[in-house]
């Protein structure tokens, strides 16, 4: 296996960025033109679904999201991409069939996609490219608790859609995180609005959590469940490495 470095091409021609997080954390550009190999990895399912899409860029989106994730998570574990097999919970949330141990994450928006992989720790990703949203106060109303939408600017105010897709991507990432999604109503628990790394408090779980603005102009989150009195709470963010040969062959056994 080869570790991908933090900027690389080497994927069969996209341009993969390791980001930082406890656990493996990329984000892929989505290209105007995709290799045959990347499509290869698809499966027929997968193949199916992107040709639903009403266009073809939001199909190119999807197919590069999964073959990009099948990629990485051959590299992490040896597993080939084309043969991986997934099967999801009763949320929809993927799980790699093959090695069951192994986690995974997906987010896109607009032509960006954040693929995520780990073993540890049930994690959640999710991506937003900032914009002017014509109803954010009205999504605050529905989705956020009373004391997040008093720490939000004023709906209207410079900064609010900001504010308002920052939270949301780190509400996304954590009901991601604990495997439920939607499942779990975003107002029923309470988020940090401000970027940076936090605990939130789910339904008796902890979820380590963090937001970040990448320079253009894409907010990024990341999530993962914790246990109780684990020391990793206090997380100092660092750059996930690649387990060697050894390690991943023992955990295919």
């Amino acid at each position: 296996m080869t570790p991908i470095p933090s900027n690389d091409r080497g994927l069969f021609g996209l341009v993969v960025t390791q980001l930082s997080a406890p656990f493996w954390l990329w984000r892929i550009e989505v290209p105007r033109l995709i290799d045959p190999a990347v499509l290869a990895c698809l499966s027929a399912q997968e193949r199916v679904r992107a040709a639903r899409f009403a266009s073809e860029s939001l199909a190119r989106r999807y197919a590069v999201a999964h073959g990009a994730l099948r990629l990485l998570g051959e590299r992490c574990f040896g597993v080939p991409a084309a043969h991986q097999r997934y099967v999801h919970n009763a949320y929809g949330k993927p799980i790699l069939a093959n090695l069951p141990q192994a986690r995974c994450s997906l987010s896109y928006s607009g032509t960006n996609v954040l693929a995520a992989w780990s073993l540890d720790h049930e994690i959640g990703v999710d991506l937003e490219c900032a914009r002017p949203i014509a109803d954010a106060a009205d999504l605050a109303d529905l989705h956020c608790t009373a004391r997040e939408r008093q720490r939000l600017p004023r709906p209207g105010a410079a900064g609010y859609d900001r504010a308002f897709l920052a939270l949301w991507v780190r509400k996304e990432a954590c009901v991601k995180a604990l495997g439920r999604g939607l499942g779990i109503a975003p107002s029923s628990f309470e988020c940090d609005i401000d970027p940076g790394t936090t605990i939130v408090h789910i339904h008796g779980s902890l979820v380590e959590s963090h937001v970040c603005n990448l320079k253009d102009d894409l907010l990024v989150a990341w999530a993962r469940c914790i246990r109780v009195n684990r020391s990793d709470r206090n997380h100092r963010p660092v750059f996930a490495c690649f387990p060697t040969d050894g390690v991943a062959e023992a955990l295919r056994e």
